[in-house]
Protein backbone atom coordinates (compact mmCIF):
# COMPACT_ATOMS: atom_id res chain seq x y z
CA UNK A 1 0.00 0.00 0.00
CA UNK A 2 1.01 3.60 -0.63
CA UNK A 3 0.35 6.66 1.46
CA UNK A 4 -2.14 8.91 -0.36
CA UNK A 5 -2.28 12.54 0.78
CA UNK A 6 -5.47 14.55 1.15
CA UNK A 7 -4.05 18.04 0.94
CA UNK A 8 -5.98 21.21 1.86
CA UNK A 9 -6.35 23.89 -0.78
CA UNK A 10 -4.45 23.78 -4.06
CA UNK A 11 -1.26 21.77 -4.60
CA UNK A 12 0.89 20.70 -7.57
CA UNK A 13 2.48 17.26 -7.78
CA UNK A 14 6.01 17.51 -9.18
CA UNK A 15 7.41 14.85 -11.52
CA UNK A 16 10.09 13.36 -9.26
CA UNK A 17 13.31 12.57 -11.08
CA UNK A 18 12.24 14.26 -14.32
CA UNK A 19 13.81 17.32 -15.91
CA UNK A 20 10.35 18.90 -16.22
CA UNK A 21 10.16 19.38 -12.46
CA UNK A 22 12.30 22.54 -12.60
CA UNK A 23 10.08 24.11 -15.23
CA UNK A 24 7.02 23.29 -13.13
CA UNK A 25 8.65 25.09 -10.22
CA UNK A 26 9.37 28.13 -12.40
CA UNK A 27 5.72 28.21 -13.51
CA UNK A 28 4.56 27.84 -9.92
CA UNK A 29 6.70 30.77 -8.73
CA UNK A 30 5.27 32.96 -11.49
CA UNK A 31 1.74 31.87 -10.63
CA UNK A 32 2.19 32.65 -6.93
CA UNK A 33 4.06 35.93 -7.28
CA UNK A 34 3.16 37.22 -10.73
CA UNK A 35 5.42 37.93 -13.69
CA UNK A 36 6.28 41.58 -13.01
CA UNK A 37 9.91 42.65 -12.82
CA UNK A 38 9.40 44.19 -9.37
CA UNK A 39 8.72 40.74 -7.91
CA UNK A 40 11.58 38.99 -9.66
CA UNK A 41 13.75 38.70 -6.49
CA UNK A 42 10.85 37.05 -4.64
CA UNK A 43 10.26 34.62 -7.50
CA UNK A 44 13.94 33.69 -7.59
CA UNK A 45 14.01 33.13 -3.82
CA UNK A 46 10.89 30.95 -3.90
CA UNK A 47 12.17 28.97 -6.88
CA UNK A 48 15.48 28.34 -5.13
CA UNK A 49 13.74 27.12 -1.99
CA UNK A 50 11.45 24.76 -3.88
CA UNK A 51 14.25 23.46 -6.07
CA UNK A 52 16.35 22.78 -2.98
CA UNK A 53 13.44 20.95 -1.36
CA UNK A 54 12.93 18.84 -4.47
CA UNK A 55 16.63 18.03 -4.69
CA UNK A 56 16.68 16.93 -1.05
CA UNK A 57 13.58 14.80 -1.60
CA UNK A 58 15.00 13.16 -4.72
CA UNK A 59 18.37 12.52 -3.06
CA UNK A 60 16.57 10.83 -0.16
CA UNK A 61 14.50 8.66 -2.51
CA UNK A 62 11.11 10.38 -2.38
CA UNK A 63 8.33 8.62 -4.25
CA UNK A 64 6.15 11.75 -4.51
CA UNK A 65 6.64 15.49 -4.02
CA UNK A 66 3.72 17.93 -3.72
CA UNK A 67 4.07 21.73 -3.70
CA UNK A 68 1.44 23.91 -2.05
CA UNK A 69 -0.02 26.86 -3.93
CA UNK A 70 -2.73 28.13 -1.58
CA UNK A 71 -4.99 27.11 1.28
CA UNK A 72 -7.64 29.35 -0.26
CA UNK A 73 -7.68 31.66 -3.25
CA UNK A 74 -6.04 34.51 -1.32
CA UNK A 75 -3.87 32.56 1.16
CA UNK A 76 -0.55 31.48 -0.45
CA UNK A 77 1.00 28.27 0.91
CA UNK A 78 4.51 27.63 -0.47
CA UNK A 79 4.85 24.29 1.35
CA UNK A 80 6.39 21.01 0.20
CA UNK A 81 5.09 17.57 1.16
CA UNK A 82 7.24 14.56 0.22
CA UNK A 83 6.24 10.90 0.55
CA UNK A 84 8.84 8.16 1.00
CA UNK A 85 8.44 4.40 0.94
CA UNK A 86 9.73 4.21 4.50
CA UNK A 87 11.25 1.27 6.31
CA UNK A 88 10.37 -2.23 7.53
CA UNK A 89 10.00 -2.71 11.28
CA UNK A 90 10.77 -6.42 11.70
CA UNK A 91 11.23 -6.17 15.48
CA UNK A 92 7.55 -5.29 16.06
CA UNK A 93 5.77 -7.85 18.25
CA UNK A 94 2.79 -7.85 15.85
CA UNK A 95 1.27 -5.88 12.97
CA UNK A 96 -0.94 -3.89 15.35
CA UNK A 97 -0.19 -0.17 15.00
CA UNK A 98 0.78 0.28 18.66
CA UNK A 99 3.19 -2.65 18.47
CA UNK A 100 4.78 -1.36 15.27
CA UNK A 101 5.11 2.13 16.77
CA UNK A 102 6.69 0.76 19.95
CA UNK A 103 9.40 -0.90 17.85
CA UNK A 104 9.72 2.04 15.44
CA UNK A 105 10.42 4.82 17.96
CA UNK A 106 13.82 3.50 19.13
CA UNK A 107 14.82 2.78 15.51
CA UNK A 108 14.06 6.34 14.43
CA UNK A 109 15.75 7.91 17.45
CA UNK A 110 18.83 5.75 17.02
CA UNK A 111 19.08 6.66 13.33
CA UNK A 112 18.66 10.36 14.15
CA UNK A 113 21.67 10.32 16.46
CA UNK A 114 23.80 7.80 14.60
CA UNK A 115 27.29 9.13 14.12
CA UNK A 116 26.55 12.34 16.03
CA UNK A 117 27.59 11.12 19.46
CA UNK A 118 24.24 12.18 20.92
CA UNK A 119 21.73 10.39 23.08
CA UNK A 120 18.72 8.70 21.49
CA UNK A 121 16.10 10.84 23.22
CA UNK A 122 12.90 12.39 21.83
CA UNK A 123 12.73 16.10 21.07
CA UNK A 124 10.44 18.43 23.05
CA UNK A 125 7.77 18.48 20.33
CA UNK A 126 7.96 14.83 19.29
CA UNK A 127 4.57 13.14 19.58
CA UNK A 128 2.81 9.88 18.68
CA UNK A 129 -0.47 10.75 16.97
CA UNK A 130 -3.48 8.44 16.65
CA UNK A 131 -4.76 8.25 13.05
CA UNK A 132 -7.23 5.41 13.43
CA UNK A 133 -5.71 2.41 11.67
CA UNK A 134 -2.23 3.96 11.91
CA UNK A 135 -0.02 5.57 14.52
CA UNK A 136 2.18 8.49 13.53
CA UNK A 137 5.51 9.48 15.05
CA UNK A 138 5.91 13.25 14.60
CA UNK A 139 9.38 14.81 14.76
CA UNK A 140 9.43 18.57 14.00
CA UNK A 141 12.32 20.97 13.79
CA UNK A 142 13.24 24.43 12.51
CA UNK A 143 16.14 24.85 10.15
CA UNK A 144 17.56 27.49 7.82
CA UNK A 145 16.98 26.90 4.12
CA UNK A 146 19.74 28.45 1.93
CA UNK A 147 18.43 31.04 -0.53
CA UNK A 148 21.06 32.68 -2.69
CA UNK A 149 23.45 34.48 -0.33
CA UNK A 150 21.09 34.24 2.64
CA UNK A 151 18.75 31.79 4.34
CA UNK A 152 15.17 31.63 5.53
CA UNK A 153 13.84 29.63 8.49
CA UNK A 154 11.45 26.77 7.74
CA UNK A 155 9.46 24.30 9.79
CA UNK A 156 10.49 20.77 8.78
CA UNK A 157 8.42 17.86 10.11
CA UNK A 158 8.96 14.12 9.69
CA UNK A 159 5.92 11.88 10.11
CA UNK A 160 6.53 8.14 10.36
CA UNK A 161 3.18 6.45 9.62
CA UNK A 162 2.60 2.79 10.43
CA UNK A 163 1.14 0.78 7.54
CA UNK A 164 -2.08 -1.06 8.51
CA UNK A 165 -1.56 -4.81 8.77
CA UNK A 166 2.19 -4.62 8.14
CA UNK A 167 5.40 -4.33 10.12
CA UNK A 168 6.35 -1.24 8.16
CA UNK A 169 6.14 2.54 8.34
CA UNK A 170 6.02 5.10 5.53
CA UNK A 171 7.59 8.53 5.85
CA UNK A 172 5.90 11.85 5.12
CA UNK A 173 8.04 15.00 5.27
CA UNK A 174 6.42 18.44 5.29
CA UNK A 175 8.47 21.59 4.82
CA UNK A 176 6.90 25.06 5.17
CA UNK A 177 8.56 28.48 5.63
CA UNK A 178 7.88 30.21 8.95
CA UNK A 179 5.37 32.70 7.54
CA UNK A 180 3.15 32.26 10.62
CA UNK A 181 3.63 31.17 14.24
CA UNK A 182 5.29 27.76 14.38
CA UNK A 183 2.47 26.30 16.50
CA UNK A 184 -0.12 27.16 13.83
CA UNK A 185 2.00 25.74 11.03
CA UNK A 186 2.66 22.57 13.03
CA UNK A 187 -1.09 22.14 13.55
CA UNK A 188 -1.56 22.44 9.77
CA UNK A 189 1.15 19.86 9.14
CA UNK A 190 -0.43 17.52 11.70
CA UNK A 191 -3.77 17.84 9.91
CA UNK A 192 -2.12 16.85 6.62
CA UNK A 193 -0.49 13.82 8.23
CA UNK A 194 -3.57 12.55 10.05
CA UNK A 195 -5.75 12.99 6.95
CA UNK A 196 -3.47 10.77 4.83
CA UNK A 197 -4.70 7.25 4.10
CA UNK A 198 -3.11 4.10 2.72
CA UNK A 199 -4.55 2.95 -0.59
CA UNK A 200 -3.80 0.29 -3.17
CA UNK A 201 -1.21 1.47 -5.76
CA UNK A 202 -3.65 1.23 -8.67
CA UNK A 203 -6.15 3.52 -6.93
CA UNK A 204 -3.44 6.07 -6.09
CA UNK A 205 -2.33 6.09 -9.74
CA UNK A 206 -5.90 6.57 -10.92
CA UNK A 207 -6.40 9.55 -8.62
CA UNK A 208 -3.07 11.26 -9.44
Amino acid sequence: MRLALRLPGEWVRLPVGEAGARERIRELAARLLGAGDERAPLRIALRQRLEAALERSEAAGAAEVHVGIALEADVPLPAVASVYRGVPVPTAASTEPDAVMAALVPLVLRAAHEGAGGTAAPGPDDRVLDAGRSRILRRPGVRDVPLGEGATPALAVDYWVTVPGERRAALLHVDVPLIAPAALLLALCDAIATAARFEAPDRVAADA
